[in-house]
């Protein structure tokens, strides 16, 4: 029995005094526990369509399109995922044998009028659906062939069912076991509902059997109002502390002639101008018995303040999975930046996955209708295909790719790899190092019936290959003396 007593003059304890069951220990689990001294917090355990309804979804949607556009914090952070994700596009390679370069070529011309608008080529699609999975929680794309396949981007608001449809789960018809069958548009002042076999919607799901995606700044929608606000607090603060130069303390808190301070012809009633252009360097004003003058000093913003501020701009940073060094002060990186970068880059990386799941789709898709009408060849397994990301970011370029140029030569680096970071395909790379070295062959022996000389001076004097260049030393060499 404890000492304590709660306002009632009950006797406090940590456990339950109900009939114990058998096989239950009380208090165990001290995050069960319920006392004074924490706020309750809400514990529904139910499918994440209960706990992701239409009306919380619709809500954060607002709230994080709003931060999107007010928070410079916001719009980085969400940037910074698209940008070091997508880049300038995840780019397709063809694993089909034989027609891999048509198959990659007539994709890259369709990802130029990809979208039925007219306004994005399918790589803006790419970027714009990693923007809008961070701030509305996903994006459809609804397939359209009339004729040539193309994209039409649907935002996540268009996606819903009407208020009574009890078929559906905003906006979402699936299975008893999940799988989505069809999709419901609101198609201006009605609704359309289309098959799941025409339309993707791109999210990033945390729970099983989701159906819908949420804004990844669902955690931060308050963190960050608070931020804004706080800081609007302060500045207004800080204005009104710079807009008091100097205070003048009397004894009955009225305004006096003023004469003992400032120039005759001034009084103390309209001095709000004056006192700075009356003042003069070094100058000792005589005061009146109880009368004081001190100089207002402010101390806002202080130190404390910058550390709430910081701190609620790592929970939002921490939230979306980047580390807030790397997002806000990439100065503070110090010995750790490689961490930073790592841990910045496997995020990147599970972005990518996401944006690769709904690219197959597509090219697939794409390249079936090309198939289809008679543009390409139909080959086995014309799917088949990988994605190339963007180039690592790294902090040391040069050390960087020298390890890359040491892989490479030993073999444990394919060309495809090291070429698809630099953005380049490796067929094309090696089509183009193929017709420089014919070129370079062809100018060489030109050389050799020119001036004999043998094939390996010619080629040295056109493209040194070595740290050192080839001569032989039966052949003249060329000096000063000659060139006179």
């Amino acid at each position: 029995m404890s000492n304590l007593y709660d306002q009632h003059g009950r006797p406090l304890t940590t456990t339950t005094t109900r009939p114990v069951k058998r096989g239950y220990t009380p208090g165990w689990y001290r995050g069960n526990e319920v006392n004074r001294y924490r706020s309750s917090i809400p514990y529904a355990v139910s499918d994440s369509k209960h706990t992701l309804n239409k009306s919380v979804r619709r809500r954060l949607m607002g709230y994080a399109r709003w931060l999107y556009v007010n928070s410079g914090m916001v719009r980085g952070a969400v940037n910074d995922m698209a940008r070091y994700s997508v880049g300038r596009g995840i780019k397709p390679q063809s694993l089909v044998d034989g027609a891999a370069g048509d198959y990659e070529q007539y994709f890259a011309e369709w990802c130029k009028v990809a979208d039925v608008s007219g306004v994005f080529n399918f790589y803006q699609m790419q970027k714009l659906a990693s923007i809008r999975m961070d701030v509305d929680g996903d994006l459809g794309l609804l397939m359209v062939n009339n004729g040539f396949p193309q994209l039409q981007v649907i935002e996540s608001h268009s996606v819903e069912s009407k208020d009574r449809e009890l078929t559906a789960h905003d906006g979402v018809k699936a299975t008893k076991a999940g799988r989505p069958t069809a999709y419901s548009l609101r198609d201006g002042e009605g609704f359309k509902t289309v098959s799941a076999n025409d339309f993707v919607l791109v999210y990033d799901p945390d729970r099983v059997a989701q159906l819908r995606g949420v804004s990844a700044l669902a955690h931060a929608t308050d963190h960050v109002r608070d931020q804004m606000e706080i800081l609007d607090y302060e500045k207004v603060g800080v204005k009104m502390s710079s807009a008091i130069g100097i205070a003048i303390t009397t004894q009955g808190g009225t305004a006096d002639d003023g004469q003992s301070l400032i120039e005759t012809g001034y009084t103390a009633a309209d001095t709000g101008n004056v006192p700075w252009d009356t003042m003069q360097a070094g100058m000792i004003p005589r005061l009146k018995i109880g009368e004081d003058i001190t100089s207002f000093a402010s101390n806002r913003p202080n130190a404390t303040f910058q550390g709430v501020i910081e701190h609620l701009t790592r929970e939002v940073s921490l939230g979306m999975g980047l580390p807030y060094e790397f997002i806000v002060d990439p100065a503070k990186q110090g010995t750790a930046s490689r961490f930073i970068l790592e841990k910045a880059q496997r995020r990147f990386e599970e972005r990518q996955d996401t944006i690769e799941k709904f690219s197959n789709r597509v090219y697939a898709w794409v390249i079936a209708a090309g198939i289809k009408r008679g543009d390409l060849a139909h080959a086995e397994g014309f799917w088949r295909v990988r994605w190339q990301p963007p180039k690592k970011i790294t902090v040391d370029n040069g050390r960087d790719s020298k390890a890359n140029a040491d892989a490479l030569k030993l073999g444990t680096r394919t060309l495809a790899e090291d070429a698809g970071e630099r953005g380049q395909d490796w067929e094309e790379l090696r089509n183009q190092v193929e017709r420089e070295a014919s070129d370079l062959l062809t100018r060489a022996k030109r050389l050799t019936i020119d001036h004999d000389i043998t094939l390996d001076t010619a080629i040295a004097l056109l493209s040194q290959r070595q740290p050192n260049p080839v001569f032989n030393n039966d052949e003249p060499q060329i000096t000063s003396s000659d060139n006179n």
